[in-house]
């Protein structure tokens, strides 16, 4: 049963990228943001939030890191549709899991060439809202600054799922948050600076 339920999603994914792409055009935004300006940097969001702010980075060439296990097979391929560089792997507390430590040098390597990054910080299994240390282990070895994002939609669903993910509804407004840059010297304390992460998101959630 769980076989045939993803066979289904996954055929199931054009459609859904045509839809994503069909939203995008109907979100009235406060402000949009040009992803020139942060080549080079960590774009930190939230699991439940993602789709929120991937509707902002279509065909930006923006990379991210997805789970190597089979829900992260359904995100790859919906994500390289939507003009997203994808690598597959895991970070839990900073310590790469299986296939995550090729996926951390690759993504250290894109950083070094000034190419824009966006993670989940609390992904992929949770708890929610909780930042891992993974983010700032990797601003620390690059070098590469920290931006805090969040997406407020005005009407959207919350699925009753461990993050509450979010899916905005079409001719909504949408709010773009973001805090202020953090930069993780090589001397700093990375529990210190990951706090600091999930005090600065947990404010733009709020806000």
């Amino acid at each position: 049963m769980r076989r045939f339920k993803y066979t289904l999603i996954k055929l199931a994914i054009p459609l859904a990228v045509l839809f994503l792409r069909l939203l995008s055009r109907t979100v009235r935004w406060e402000r949009r943001i040009d992803y020139d300006l942060y080549r080079g940097k960590i774009i930190a969001l939230l699991h439940g939030n993602a789709l929120c702010v991937a509707l902002l980075g279509i065909d930006r060439g923006i990379y991210t890191m997805v789970s190597r296990f089979r829900d992260g097979d359904l995100a790859d391929m919906l994500l390289r549709r939507l003009g997203f560089k994808v690598f597959r792997g895991s970070s839990e507390e900073g310590k790469p899991q299986k296939g995550g430590r090729t996926a951390l040098l690759k993504l250290i390597e894109v950083l070094k060439e000034k190419n824009t990054v966006a993670l989940t910080v609390d992904g992929p299994k949770g708890p929610a809202c909780v930042v891992k240390e993974g983010v700032v282990f990797l601003a620390q070895k690059t070098g590469a600054p920290i931006v805090p994002l969040y997406v407020k939609f005005e009407r959207s669903i919350k699925l009753n799922s461990w993050d509450r993910f979010t899916i905005p509804l079409p001719f909504s407004k949408a709010k773009v948050l973001m805090g202020k840059e953090i930069r993780v010297e090589p001397n700093d304390n990375i529990e210190d600076r990951r706090k600091e992460l999930q005090n600065v998101l947990e404010e733009l959630c709020r806000a």
